[in-house]
C-alpha cells in the first residue's frame, strides 16, 4: 500500500466554485445575500438566531419557532 501525500496550496489556486441558493455574492455592488435578504438588513434588523434560522430553514422563523 502506497502512501499518498497531499498538495497545499496558498490563496485560491486549485478552489473550486459551485452554485448555492442560500447565499449570493454581488461582486461588482459589494453585496452579500442570504436566501434573498441583504446582509446588511439582516444584520440591523435581526438577531443571531433568527439568521442562522433562514440560513438553516431557508425563511425567518415565526415568533413562535423562536421560542
Amino acid at each position: 500500500m502506497t502512501e499518498e501525500k497531499a498538495t497545499l496550496y496558498r490563496g485560491l489556486r486549485e478552489v473550486y466554485i459551485d452554485r448555492t441558493t442560500s447565499s449570493y455574492i454581488d461582486g461588482k455592488l459589494g453585496k452579500l445575500y442570504y436566501r434573498g435578504f441583504s446582509i446588511d438588513d439582516l444584520a440591523e434588523n435581526c438577531s443571531f438566531e433568527e439568521i442562522i434560522y433562514l440560513v438553516m430553514i431557508g425563511e425567518l422563523p415565526t415568533a413562535g419557532e423562536l421560542s
